[in-house]
């Protein structure tokens, strides 16, 4: 999810001009907050000091990596923002202050947000459960992409002739409910057929995500801003293809890159617990759900 919204603050020559700034800026305020309503909105206020302070109000679930550009900033002392992690439901986010402290800041700025954690510091040590009944054996398969490595990204994939029941692999908070589309291609027809999948995204407290995809729509038994435990009941598997049931399921985290605005999307190679004990998940072997 990628939102922008741009705001002004300008200084002007006249008081008519000055009241006319300020009645446009609060318009733009007013729409920006009632129609476009991204979870996330930034507001000023500046001080007599002429220093600016930036706040947030968050409302959506979950964390935000939240970016701003300034087209316009004269007489400060900062001329660029890093990409700035937030996860509260309001607070500070960073002050400008002024070159000439007898003059203001005037400045131009828009701002865009995704839903994420920018560089979370991971445990090794933490555990994940298998995504399915205590005592059911299932068989990985591990999807990757092709120049990526399998430990920058990696999804895991379970394939099964019912309908099995889904469960928490972590504990965390519901963050987002979402529909994927899927385009599959008939080999024998050769015919291209759009599917239509659920996602659901789990945050954990560390700022990595668990996607859950391939969810029955009418079994989800989450929903956004909840918090679920481990082995917690999500629904029921979809996804249905070539006379089979699928589930993918992967944890991941956002990785800063200059080039990227929301930072690269890294996948997590967790530990699981198994009928073994702790380890890691290898494509085409069968394992044990266990949880403790």
């Amino acid at each position: 999810m990628d939102i922008k919204i741009k705001l002004n603050m300008k200084k002007t020559a006249s008081s008519g001009k000055k009241l006319f700034s300020l009645l446009l800026l609060f318009a733009i305020w007013v729409t920006t907050y009632a129609q476009q309503n991204p979870g996330l909105h930034i507001k000023t206020i500046k001080n007599p000091d002429n220093t600016v302070d930036f706040y947030y109000e968050k409302e959506a679930a979950g964390s935000f990596i939240v970016r701003l550009n300034f087209s316009k900033l004269e007489n400060s002392e900062t001329k660029s923002v890093p990409l700035l992690n937030v996860t509260a439901n309001s607070g500070f986010l960073f002050k400008l202050k002024p070159l000439d402290k007898t003059k203001k800041v005037d400045f131009f700025y828009d701002y865009s947000i995704t839903l994420g954690y920018l560089n979370p510091v991971l445990d090794p040590a933490v555990t994940y459960a298998l995504p399915f009944e205590k005592g059911k054996k299932v068989k990985i398969y591990c999807s990757t992409r092709p120049g990526i490595s399998p430990e920058k990204w990696k999804r895991y994939v379970v394939y099964s002739a019912n309908q099995d029941s889904v469960f928490g692999m972590r504990k965390g908070v519901v963050v987002d409910i979402r529909t994927l589309t899927r385009f599959d291609k008939d080999e024998t027809t050769q015919e291209t057929k759009k599917a239509l999948l659920k996602e659901i995204v789990v945050e954990h407290a560390d700022g990595t995500f668990a996607s859950y995809t391939g969810i029955d729509e009418k079994s989800i038994a989450v929903k956004v801003g909840e918090t679920i435990d481990l082995h917690s009941y999500i629904g029921i598997m979809d996804g249905f293809r070539a006379g089979r049931y699928i589930l993918t399921f992967d944890i991941f985290y956002h990785e800063s890159d200059e080039k990227n605005d929301r930072g690269n999307l890294v996948t997590v190679n967790p530990n699981f617990l198994t009928q073994n004990g702790v380890e890691k998940l290898e494509s085409k072997k069968e394992y044990v759900v266990s949880y403790n």
